[in-house]
Order: C-alpha cells, then sequence, then structure tokens
C-alpha cells in the first residue's frame, strides 16, 4: 500500500522540526471557536480558516492537530511552497490515504481492496472519485463518530497546481450536495483569501456546507504583545553578560508597544523581528533600535539583514567566499529545501564555506545546527518572492536568467559526472535534485531571456555536448520522466 501511493513523509503534523506552534496563551479565542466546530455534530462538515500570509494559520493547524491527535484519529498534509513533493497537490489524497490506513485494519482492508482493484485509481481517476473511494469509504469502515475523525489540510494557497485545487473544492462541494451523503470526518481547511479560492468557497458557505472562520476578525495585537515581551524578556536573561548593563524592563513599554505596531498583526513579521534583534553579531539592544524603524512589513528586515551580509561578505580576504549573490540565488530558486553539502556542491565551495556564508543570513533563514545534509529553509516564503521581485528587492534582485542559467548547467554537468560513478554513489541528494529538475531551470532560464542569447552560451552548449546516451539512461532510470521528453531528447543527444 505503502509503495502504491507513495505518500509525502514530511508533510503531515508530525513531522520533522522546525515547526510553527502558537505562542502558548496566544491564539486562544480562535482555537476554542475551532475546537468548538470539531465537538459539534450539527455544524457544517467543513471548517474553512483564512488569513493574510504571517497571520499564524499554520501554527494554529499545528496546535489543533496536537492538542486533538492523543483523543482523536488525525490525517494531515501541511502545504508549502517551494519544497518539492509537499507542494505538489497530486500527493494530497494519497498521503492522507495513506495515513487513514494506520486508523485500524478495517480502514487498511477496505483500501487494500481499492488499491488491488484500481492500482492507478490516485493517478488516473477524478478528484471527486477518489476522494470517495480513498478517503470516505475507509474512514466509513472505522465506524467510528463524525467528530473522532478529523482531517487537515494547512496552506492550500501554497499548493502548485491551482486548477486541481480549483477541482477539488468543486469535488468537495459534489459530495456534500450528493442525497444522503455525508462526511464521515471532520475537514479543516487553511489558506490565504485568494480571489480563486474565495469564490469556490463562497458557494460551499451559503450552502451551508463550510463553516468560514477569518483570522482578521480576531484581533492579535495584545497576542504579538504578550509574545515579543515572553521572547525578548527570555532573550535579556540569556545574554546577560551583554545585558547587565540594560535596566529592565527591556523592551520599555513604549517599545513593545511599537514593536508590537511594527508586526501589524503578522506572528511572522513578529519573529522575523525577534531573529533579528537577537542576531549574534550586533548587541540586541542596537539591533532593537533598528527593528523599531522597521514599519513597511518584512521588506526592511530582508533588506537590513542582506545588506550587512553582503557588506561582511565583501570584506572577507578569502575571495572564493565571494559568493553571497550564488548562495542567495540557489536558496530563490531552488525547486526544493537543499542541505549545505547539495548547496556547496552546486556552488563547488566547501560545505564549512557555505555554513560561513549563510551564517550572516541567520535572521531569515533556518540553518541546521548539526548536520550539514539537513535542509537549509526559508523562515518564510515571502523571502522568495522578495529575492525574485525588482522592485522590491533592488539591488539583491536574482537574476533570473542568468541564475537558472547556472542551476541547469551545473545540473547537467552533474548528471554526466553521476552518470560514470559507482551505484552506491549515483543516488546522492545533490544527483537526484539534478535529475530532477535540471530541464525545469533551463527551462526558466529560456522564458527570462533571449533564446538565441541562451543558444549561443558556450557553456552551456558544452554541458549538452557532453550529455552522452550514457548520461540520458542514467537521468531516465533515475526519475522515469514523461516518454514524449526522453523521445525528444533522443533525438538531438550527440552520442
Amino acid at each position: 500500500l505503502y509503495h502504491i501511493l507513495s505518500p509525502v513523509g514530511d508533510a503531515s503534523h508530525t513531522r520533522p522540526e522546525p515547526v510553527a506552534r502558537c505562542h502558548p496563551g496566544t491564539r486562544v479565542e480562535v482555537i476554542a471557536e475551532i475546537e468548538k466546530w470539531i465537538e459539534d455534530s450539527d455544524d457544517c462538515p467543513i471548517l474553512w480558516l483564512s488569513g493574510p500570509a504571517g497571520s499564524g494559520k499554520s501554527a494554529i493547524s499545528q496546535i489543533i492537530a496536537e492538542r486533538c491527535a492523543d483523543k482523536k484519529k488525525i490525517a494531515s498534509f501541511f502545504f508549502l511552497r517551494g519544497t518539492g513533493e509537499r507542494s505538489k497537490f497530486q500527493h494530497l489524497i494519497p498521503t492522507l490515504a495513506h495515513q487513514v490506513s494506520m486508523f485500524d485494519s478495517a480502514a487498511k482492508s477496505v483500501l487494500i481492496d481499492i488499491m488491488g482493484n484500481e492500482p492507478n485509481l490516485h493517478h488516473k481517476k477524478a478528484l471527486h472519485y477518489q476522494l470517495d473511494e480513498l478517503l470516505i469509504k475507509p474512514i466509513k469502515a472505522t465506524e467510528l463518530e463524525l467528530s473522532k475523525i478529523i482531517i487537515i489540510i494547512d496552506a492550500l494557497d501554497e499548493c502548485d497546481d491551482k486548477e486541481l485545487m480549483s477541482q477539488f473544492i468543486e469535488a468537495l462541494y459534489t459530495i456534500c450536495k450528493a442525497c444522503n451523503v455525508q462526511l464521515p470526518f471532520r475537514l479543516f481547511l487553511t489558506s490565504r483569501v485568494e480571489q480563486l479560492i474565495q469564490e469556490k468557497f463562497n458557494r460551499l458557505i451559503k450552502q451551508l456546507v463550510v463553516k468560514y472562520l477569518s483570522l482578521e476578525y480576531f484581533d492579535a495585537t495584545e497576542d504579538i504583545e504578550l509574545y515579543l515581551k515572553s521572547e525578548l524578556s527570555s532573550l535579556h536573561e540569556r545574554k546577560y553578560i551583554v545585558m547587565r548593563h540594560i535596566p529592565r524592563p527591556w523592551p520599555s513599554e513604549e517599545q513593545l508597544e511599537r514593536l508590537s505596531g511594527n508586526a501589524a498583526g503578522s506572528f511572522i513579521i513578529a519573529s522575523t523581528l525577534v531573529k533579528f534583534i537577537e542576531t549574534e553579531k550586533d548587541h540586541p539592544d542596537d539591533n532593537l533600535k533598528e527593528a523599531l524603524d522597521m514599519t513597511d512589513g518584512l521588506d526592511p528586515v530582508y533588506h537590513q539583514v542582506i545588506s550587512k551580509a553582503v557588506q561582511e561578505n565583501k570584506t572577507l580576504q578569502n575571495k572564493e567566499l565571494h559568493i553571497l549573490d550564488r548562495v542567495l540565488a540557489v536558496i530563490g530558486l531552488a525547486k526544493e529545501p537543499l542541505s549545505v553539502t547539495t548547496i556547496s556542491v552546486l556552488l563547488e565551495r566547501k560545505s564549512y564555506q557555505i555554513v560561513y556564508i549563510l551564517l550572516g543570513l541567520q535572521a531569515v533563514l533556518l540553518i541546521p545546527e548539526k548536520d550539514d545534509d539537513e535542509p537549509v529553509r526559508l523562515f518564510h516564503t515571502s523571502l522568495r518572492d522578495y529575492l525574485c521581485s525588482e522592485q522590491r528587492s533592488a539591488q539583491f534582485y536574482i537574476n533570473m536568467k542568468q541564475s537558472h542559467a547556472m542551476l541547469a548547467i551545473r545540473c547537467l554537468q552533474l548528471i554526466v559526472e553521476y552518470s560514470r560513478k559507482d551505484d552506491d554513489a549515483k543516488y546522492q541528494d545533490i544527483a537526484i535534485y539534478a535529475c530532477k529538475y535540471w530541464l525545469h531551470h533551463l527551462n526558466q532560464s529560456l522564458k527570462n531571456a533571449k533564446n538565441q542569447d541562451l543558444l549561443n552560451d558556450t557553456t552551456l552548449n558544452a554541458a549538452l555536448d557532453g550529455f552522452t546516451l550514457q548520461s540520458v539512461i542514467y537521468w531516465w532510470t533515475t526519475i522515469k520522466p514523461d516518454m514524449r521528453i526522453l523521445e525528444a531528447i533522443l533525438v538531438n543527444v550527440n552520442y
């Protein structure tokens, strides 16, 4: 069953840390409202929680899942843009189905029978049929009460296929309005308020199929002040040696109020400001004074952090380390989070050199402390949007043509290199990434360039010339791409 469904392993509420959670004592009112809905069998079967980016939707989803896990059956999928499998909509239902199969033997037995009869069901059938066969029927087999089973789908807007997302919401409507059909579970969804999602859900809200909650109806000001006061008081205690001359309370009530105002109701802005204030290289009180002037969301924080990192990078005596712009390009454009080791191979540097460069970006990146094979993650996906918008990031804007071309060329070189290695070395993370995404980076580079410029690129042509039949076979057996792509490459490959 696991082999057929191929669930995404790090998409549930039990995924590895770091995981966003509500700070103790915050979001109490909205959490209570959701828990009341779970227990009320007469209420709508679906609850949609919306809110702007950074308002804490994922943290609320995580808390709901963890608080219910001991008493109820939970299946969950947390979408995250730019993270490979977790951003692909087609993995949603199979992943949830696999989690459902672990509820009890009855659910597993039903799923085994269904997939035994139709092993390609989750690839070839309509979404309403998938929902019925892979979720509704197995869950009904458990004979548990409606409120005992909760399915959580977080950040629906961060999936990579808006058309499939739209079809999914339509499928929910079709199933819920069918005669004598009731969802045998509670479905909790979160997303930003995007026009397409709003339009699709409006009909379900009017039909009393969906209960709607907006985080904009819940004032987060006091919660954010509580969070800031708690985190910064703890920082004062941890850094007593450098903070012993700074009188308490720190920050002052006035400073705390201004800082909370700068967060503008966004927990992600508040938490990023905290990370900026506790940055190691400057005194926390000096950082606080800078943070008090950051009044336009996250962009001023990104600008300040990257500006400092660039200045420090330029002063390094080792010229090999003057590649911060390339590191940012890899982090901003990679199709899934890459480890320090993988980044080092892509940029042809040592792992410790990449770590040294990344240290200046700790306020906006989550850098693994011990394992170079763990992924470097964005503190928030808005950093990618910032780096890819010339209007917002100005001199730090990622040159899309050059950067995607650099990644495409390096991926091609690595495919050629790894195709010649022994079997154990062929399936390292960097080799798999290169096989999966070289075409993506090449395509994106072509979209952002005059085709003739790229076609005349000598480095790209040299990489393509080295892409022999041996390389094609290695690439194809590693990821098994669409046969039409393979045929097109075989026609043009240089034997």
